[in-house]
């Protein structure tokens, strides 16, 4: 059985405690594989004493726990084996008792139920290859392209049926989903897949983003061992593995971490600071010790326990400001003090793991080393990107032309920060429109559009990410109840679309002038050939040390005839990609002296190689 020393306590009050999940929770006691008891530790500091609660004793006060230091109890229960229900009966010193599911537990029952469950880990994972090379992963060089899911309502299991014929539970568990996701990843050729947060939440709507079990792994897929198992399956397939993590709120379930021992023990104990209204939760008390070892220690566990190669840290913005007021004496520099600290760690401690950053603010230095000043993450969400060019996607053509900068406003700032382009599942939902239906234009407009923004997409400096659906033309936004629309790749209009993105995806994979000097594009990696904002016309290059392909998008909703290209004087470059529907026959072009003229239809994208020309 393990202990909690002094020093254990001292190291979770001063916030630098990075394994408290070895520690507290609920931990199975073995001796030769066979289970012998299960050990209990929770820390409550306002309690005057904790009762261990549960269906082996009939949620009685049976089980007293006795205090090993100041404010950690402890207690170990013979006989008690793995997937046993239980909770904490907290009674406060002002005489209140309080019923609270483990902080650390390493699994919960399946909403609404909300206790606690003993489990014993057990998976070993056969990935030794992937995390070998790992090490010495340089995503900053390499193809970087995400494909974003929610595994609820990805696809769903329509085969369990009661006997009455009413589905039983929809969700496919962890173990089930694995080679039904890996097949349609490795198919579109994505890099990694995001996985949106699957920490326990007593709310689907909430999409894992207000939590009640930070250690648990959601039950509505299956046991934390059958996520292990996806993760090892990913990493076999040879695809990368992000979670979506939130340290920034928490809901405020009477079950949950709010108000855990009675007092503020986790959050701010000032209204102003602690309620965040906007999404009706609790922010975390980033300056605090206990909150900071809480936090860290939980990172730490997803990494070490289930393998995952990045973590997306979710709503940076109302970290780095109070309530994502964005103004410079808004800084909340705990919270700053804490993220650089979580990214210390993570680069130390997981060389190749993937930090990446949801910020919307223009605080500097955000995918800066720590050692320059910067906050250390790898990557940050290009929102003002997304934003700016599916605004510009959403007017009519003739409206265009006066708002050219949504399309290169981005490549000012690119230099700044390492960027990752998101068109995410916050694009798709509450009254947003899916991606085809943000396209100007009539019902096939619509998908000549998205065709070539998609390209576009592709071919722009910046790791990518895309949510589930859109690589078919999603029409419906997206609903977490409901499974994806997968009929409707029967239609010629969506498969279309859809052998469109894979070889899109594909081409982007394979061509290293797409990725390889992304976080160079100004020296290396790009260049504008045309800026044609009355003709809806953007031109340019990327390049690799060996490779250069020419992007042409048409934004115009009319054919451009004898569009003047200015490029090196007798080369030659070869048509590889159109995102038109039409068939077109491959032509090259070959540079004069004065330049290449080109006719390109309406609403779309070209890709040419640079060749070697023939003598």
């Amino acid at each position: 059985m393990t202990t909690f020393t002094e020093l254990d306590l001292y190291y979770m009050n001063t916030g630098e405690h990075t394994s408290l999940y070895e520690k507290m929770g609920a931990h199975l006691i073995k001796e030769r594989n066979k289970i012998l008891g299960t050990q209990f530790r929770v820390y409550a500091p306002n309690a005057s004493q904790v009762f261990l609660v549960g269906e082996f004793n009939d949620w009685s006060k049976n089980h007293p726990m006795t205090q090993e230091q100041e404010g950690v109890f402890d207690l170990y229960v013979d006989g008690l084996k793995s997937l046993e229900n239980y909770k904490y009966l907290i009674v406060t010193h002002d005489g209140r008792e309080i019923y609270k599911a483990d902080p650390y537990a390493y699994f919960s029952q399946m909403r609404p139920d909300t206790a606690s469950t003993t489990y014993n880990p057990r998976y070993k994972f056969k990935d030794d290859l992937w995390m070998y090379h790992r090490v010495n992963y340089d995503f900053k060089s390499q193809p970087f392209s995400v494909y974003e899911v929610h595994l609820g309502s990805w696809k769903q299991n329509h085969i369990n049926k009661s006997e009455s014929g009413a589905p039983v539970n929809s969700f496919y568990s962890y173990k089930e989903i694995a080679p039904l996701l890996i097949e349609h990843v490795k198919e579109n050729n994505y890099t990694h897949i995001e996985l949106m947060p699957l920490a326990e939440h007593p709310l689907d709507a909430s999409w894992g983003y207000q939590v009640t079990g930070y250690y648990s792994p959601t039950s509505r897929y299956g046991k934390p061992d059958e996520l292990k198992y996806l993760v090892d399956q990913c990493h076999q397939a040879g695809i990368g593995v992000i979670l979506d993590w939130v340290p920034l709120h928490f809901c405020k379930d009477a079950h949950g971490l709010y108000q855990f021992d009675g007092s503020w023990l986790y959050e701010y104990p000032h209204e102003h600071d602690r309620e965040n209204r906007q999404w009706g939760t609790a922010n975390f008390d980033l300056g605090k010790g206990v909150t900071r070892s809480f936090l860290l220690s939980n990172l730490k566990y997803w990494l070490e326990e289930f393998h995952f190669d990045g973590i997306r840290v979710d709503a940076l913005s109302y970290l780095i400001y109070w309530r994502g007021e964005t103004d410079e004496d808004k800084l909340n520099h705990a919270a700053i003090d804490f993220i650089k600290r979580v990214n210390a760690m993570v680069h130390q401690e997981y060389k190749g793991v993937v930090m990446i950053a949801e910020d919307s603010s223009s605080y500097p230095k955000v995918t800066h080393p720590l050692e320059y000043g910067g906050l250390g993450f790898d990557m940050k969400w290009d929102l003002g990107w997304m934003n700016d060019t599916l605004k510009y996607m959403s007017r009519p053509s003739i409206y265009r032309p006066y708002h050219g900068n949504e399309i290169t406003f981005g490549m000012f700032y690119n230099p700044n920060e390492h960027f990752l382009l998101p068109l995410s599942h916050d694009e798709v939902v509450h009254g947003k429109l899916s991606i085809v239906n943000k396209m100007n234009g009539d019902y096939e407009d619509k998908f000549h559009l998205a065709r070539a923004y998609y390209s576009f997409f592709f071919a722009h400096p910046g790791k990518k990410l895309l949510f589930m659906g859109n690589e078919w033309g999603h029409i419906r936004e997206w609903h977490e109840h409901t499974e994806m629309d997968w009929d409707l790749q029967l239609y010629p209009i969506h498969e279309a679309f859809y052998q469109m993105m894979k070889t899109l995806s594909t081409f982007y994979k394979e061509n290293d002038a797409f990725w390889k000097y992304d976080y160079q594009a100004h020296e290396k990696g790009f260049k504008w050939v045309r800026i044609d904002e009355q003709a809806n016309l953007y031109a340019f290059t990327r390049h690799s040390d060996d490779q250069e392909i020419l992007v042409v998008n048409n934004f115009n909703d009319q054919d451009l005839y004898d569009v003047h290209l200015d490029l090196p004087v007798d080369a030659e470059y070869k048509l590889v990609f159109s995102s038109n529907t039409l068939p077109i026959e491959p032509f090259n072009l070959y540079v004069q002296e004065d330049g290449v003229k080109l006719t390109i239809p309406r609403l779309t994208t070209y890709y040419f190689k640079r060749v070697e020309k023939k003598k």
